[in-house]
């Protein structure tokens, strides 16, 4: 017998007896070569100098959080294979959408500030103001302050992650995760 909805809603999470199948689409297919992308930029580095010592440190950085973003994503993805409704299928897919969403708004944040753009402004809505939310929410949060009714800051549902205030569809995270690869290959060359 399994946990009752009840039970799933109130003590694990909430929203969690309304899980049926949590749609995390692969990345692997696209970017076969991510494995690789370290080697490619050092290489690179060392045979054509394609990027200035002074900005080799920037484009580590976007590479490094463009490649855990597709790793923690691919984890994400296959976890969410399980069932969702089971617990620990639950928190490791969690755990690994958090990492990757942290690490594909500090990916982003890094070339913002390095080409001198906005990816949003305040108030507009956008998939990266909402993303940018989620992020902070799921780092910067009190336990004890958590609105009552809720188990958690951030939660899934079949399609995104949700705070009380925003949400973010996978399908939106997984855009922005291709973005950022789009800017490493720019920045890094991989």
């Amino acid at each position: 017998m399994g946990i009752s909805n009840y039970a799933l809603d109130t003590f694990v999470a909430q929203d969690m007896s309304k899980l049926t199948q949590l749609s995390i689409k692969s990345l692997a297919e696209e970017f076969p070569n991510a494995d690789e992308w370290f080697a490619q930029f050092v290489l690179r580095r060392i045979f054509h100098a394609h990027v200035p010592d002074e900005k080799a440190a920037l484009a580590f950085a976007i590479i490094r959080r463009t490649h855990a973003s597709l790793q923690e994503w691919e984890v994400a993805s296959a976890a969410a294979q399980g069932n969702p409704r089971s617990v620990g299928t639950f928190f490791s897919v969690l755990r690994h959408l958090e990492s990757c969403i942290s690490s594909v708004w500090q990916g982003l944040e890094f070339a913002r500030k390095s080409l001198g753009r906005d990816l949003y402004k305040k108030g507009d809505g956008s998939a990266y103001e909402r993303m940018n939310w989620v992020y902070n929410v799921s780092r910067h949060f009190d336990p004890a302050d958590i609105p009552q009714g809720d188990t958690h800051r951030v939660w899934l549902s079949d399609q995104a992650m949700h705070t009380r205030e925003q949400t973010v569809s996978f399908d939106e995270l997984r855009e922005a995760i291709k973005m950022l690869v789009r800017i490493s290959e720019k920045v890094a060359g991989t």
